[in-house]
């Protein structure tokens, strides 16, 4: 049966821009779900029966009895890891070759399991079926029957191996075990009254020693003088199977890592009342939602601040192609801009995503347009940058691309931001894209049919307060005035007071 032993695919699509990463704070996703060093990681698909696939595979995994099986496979090829590369750093051959009969002698007692794990288990994606059919051949074939004995053959051998150790002055014979007493064991069972516990010498497993010193290799090299059949087997065992590890199992067991990783970080943000969901995914838009969104990267911060997160929910219907969102500077704007191309990249990884329910469209590209720091060798200025990366990517969008625009046009006059922006908005609808945009202009949310407002709100009162929770409605300028006023004392009771 020929396989790769993939269960990720999409290896031909183009890898996202790291400044996409980071304005969407998706690098700190990858790097609190731990999935940042598969390059699956950044390259979203565009294929929708390929993010259908990864879904259908991380609803198995969602199992519990599927799961800690694939836990325990996983576990045991991090051993088999963690073995072989000890043994890389070891430098006396024999040492490192009874290393690696180890690490063999673990991977096949680990596709030994997961083969009789998956006879049992109610697997419905074609990946792990697809794995289960391919495992049951290769651990019923001739080279891993071979290796397996073999490497079972060698263990027993060198378990057998019994030797004497006489030491007398400066000198040390070593000899065959011939029958006599064990004075090591003597000594352990008198003195086991003194170890704590009472646990005798020897009885759990302790970290190995990263390598022999001297005198242990000339007493290593002695035994196998005394056993040279033994060394021998071990010699020629290492030499035959030195690549033992299948490149199928290596490539499965690297994409079901990715699996577990990003299905323990969601189920951990669950854990603390965050929901997560898979979402409706479709190749054109057929409008765009999501329920009780919020921004992964943020939540985990503050999960550990023991802080509230704040969920939003959003649509596109019909004609609606670009949300404004506007309202008081540091209201949740941003936020909510991140939280939406956070849901349809991870969507497009085949992904749970962060929203109690969700529906997308997969893109065929994911823009983003946020405030950057001058580039002080472009003698250009700010804005020409700005425009220069804007005409870039409304010349590239389509009718099947979202585009996240956080501040744009921000380093200009509020006049020039209204006149470009009204063209930026008016390009996007042209071209169909669906676009969060994120900005002070508020004009821009009444340019139309396609143009839906968002506004962050805040809490009326003597001392208003951010709820950054945003929420369809027209802007109306009272969130900057309210919150400045009072915060500045210039509200009319204010000045008033001071007039007095």
């Amino acid at each position: 049966m020929s396989w790769d032993g993939s269960i990720l695919g999409g290896g031909d699509t183009a890898p996202a821009a790291p400044d996409l990463l980071a304005d969407l704070n998706l690098d700190q996703v990858f790097t609190a779900s731990s999935i940042g060093g598969h390059e699956a990681a950044r390259r979203p698909l565009r294929d929708r029966a390929e993010v259908i696939a990864r879904q259908e595979v991380f609803r198995d995994l969602e199992a519990e009895g599927i799961r800690a099986a694939f836990d325990a496979f996983d576990a045991g090829m991090r051993s088999v890891r963690k073995h072989l590369e000890h043994g890389r750093r070891l430098h006396q051959p024999r040492q490192r070759d009874r290393w690696e009969v180890d690490a063999q002698l673990v991977y096949c007692r680990t596709l030994r399991e997961m083969r009789a794990a998956l006879r049992e288990l109610p697997v419905r994606s074609s990946g792990l079926r697809r794995w289960g059919e391919w495992l049951a051949d290769h651990v019923d074939g001739d080279r891993f029957q071979e290796l397996d004995s073999a490497a079972g053959q060698v263990r027993s051998a060198l378990d057998a191996v019994r030797y004497t150790v006489h030491v007398t002055g400066r000198q040390v014979v070593i000899d065959r075990y011939d029958g006599r007493s064990d004075y090591g064991s003597a000594v352990a069972e008198a003195f086991a009254r003194f170890r704590p516990g009472g646990d005798p010498v020897g009885s759990g497993p302790g970290e190995p020693w990263p390598d022999m010193n001297e005198v242990e290799e000339q007493v290593i090299a002695a035994v196998a003088q005394q056993f040279p059949a033994e060394f021998r087997q071990l010699e020629r065992h290492a030499a035959r199977y030195r690549e033992f590890l299948d490149p199928v199992v290596a490539r499965f067991a690297a994409d079901l890592r990715f699996y577990l990783n990003y299905l323990g970080f969601v189920r951990a943000l669950a854990e603390h009342g965050l929901p997560y969901c898979y979402p409706e995914v479709t190749d054109g838009f057929a409008g765009i939602s999501a329920d009780s969104a919020y921004d992964a990267a943020l939540a985990c911060t503050l999960i550990r601040q023991r802080k509230t997160v704040v969920c939003n929910d959003f649509r596109f219907d019909d004609a609606e192609r670009v949300l404004v969102v506007t309202g008081p500077n540091q209201g949740g704007k941003s936020t909510f801009a991140r939280t939406v191309g956070q849901l349809v990249y991870l969507g497009a990884l085949g992904c749970p995503v962060p929203a109690a329910r969700a529906r997308i469209m997969l893109p065929d590209n994911l823009f983003t347009h946020f405030v950057r720091e001058d580039d002080l060798a472009d003698p250009s200025g700010a804005l020409a940058q700005e425009l220069t990366r804007l005409h870039d990517i409304l010349t590239r969008v389509t009718d099947r691309s979202v585009v996240v625009l956080n501040e744009s046009l921000s380093t200009t006059t509020a006049a020039d931001a209204a006149r470009i922006g009204r063209e930026v908005v008016r390009r996007l609808v042209e071209r169909g894209a669906v676009a969060v945009y994120v900005t002070f202009v508020e004009e821009l949310a009444a340019l139309g049919p396609e143009v839906v407002s968002m506004v962050a709100g805040v809490e009326s009162g003597d001392d208003p307060v951010r709820t950054f929770t945003l929420v369809r409605r027209p802007p109306d300028g009272l969130a900057y005035t309210a919150v400045l006023a009072r915060r500045h004392g210039l509200t009319y009771t204010a000045i008033r007071e001071r007039l007095r």
